[in-house]
């Protein structure tokens, strides 16, 4: 199954925006951890069906960056990283912020105002 970008970024920052935080789990590589504990059941279904592409995500495989030609999603990252560093949220890999910020560079532009909520 090929995983749509555009599917990933908006699983992301529905994550994100419901304050759940993400980790590979370390004994178990396929494995993906979640905090809190229980999380609604639509966005555990879609992580199941994602869980590939999360992990990869998490794993810093398949993060925009400018070595890959991908300035413009860089540039967003590294801006709502730089914000909610500045409103003191946690913004290590996995955390919420972080993943609003990784879903907002993967669909390049403020989903989280307009295209995340269809």
């Amino acid at each position: 199954m090929t995983i749509q970008p555009k599917e990933l970024s908006l699983l992301l920052l529905a994550v994100g925006l419901a304050g759940i935080e993400l980790a590979p789990h370390p004994a178990h590589e396929t494995s993906l951890r979640h905090r809190p504990a229980t999380i609604p059941p639509d966005l555990a279904a879609r992580l199941r069906l994602h869980k590939p592409g999360v992990l990869a995500i998490l794993r810093g495989e398949k993060l925009p960056d400018e070595a890959h030609g991908d300035s413009e999603a860089a540039y967003i990252m590294g801006e709502r990283l730089g914000i909610a560093d500045e409103l003191g949220m946690p913004t290590h890999p996995g955390s919420p912020a972080w993943l609003v910020a990784v879903g907002e560079a993967m669909g390049k532009g403020c989903l989280v105002a307009t295209d995340w909520i269809h």
